[in-house]
């Protein structure tokens, strides 16, 4: 197993020279010693919860309604996060007969699962339980 210090193998980075202007530069700056805070910050960035996935997701959202304000003139309503709205209901009873996984699998959460979150549901079972006690009735 590779030490983490010398977690590849670039011999230039790794050298005697580079970590002590590493250390130097980063106690200067007050951030501790340079392996050290790498070794944190790459820590954070593997466990941190949507962090990468939000921002593309949003991203794509935000290409998704410019797009469809180009092609129709009409813009979008925003997402309803709390209350038994209409739209909040329908997305509910949408996203409640969905198939597929909440999962993908690599581990990270999918787009089904990402969407359920901002719209304020833990789970399909929540979106599901939501919709059967706010869907209007249909008399016909």
């Amino acid at each position: 197993m590779k030490s983490p210090i010398k977690h590849c193998n670039a011999t230039i980075l790794h050298s005697k020279e580079m970590n002590e202007m590493r250390n130097r530069t980063s106690k200067l700056s007050g951030r501790g010693t340079g392996n050290k805070t790498a070794m944190i910050t790459a820590k954070k960035a593997r466990t941190a919860p949507f962090k990468l996935t939000d921002e593309s997701y949003e991203k794509s959202n935000r290409k998704m309604r410019s797009e469809y304000k180009s092609e129709t003139g009409k813009t979008l309503g925003s997402r309803q996060t709390s209350g038994k709205g209409k739209r909040r209901v329908s997305f509910a009873c949408r996203f409640a007969g969905m198939k597929g996984a909440m999962k993908g699998p690599n581990g990270k959460p999918t787009r089904k699962a990402i969407a359920l979150k901002k719209w304020g549901f833990g789970s399909v079972e929540a979106a599901r339980n939501f919709c059967q006690s706010n869907k209007e009735k249909n008399n016909n």
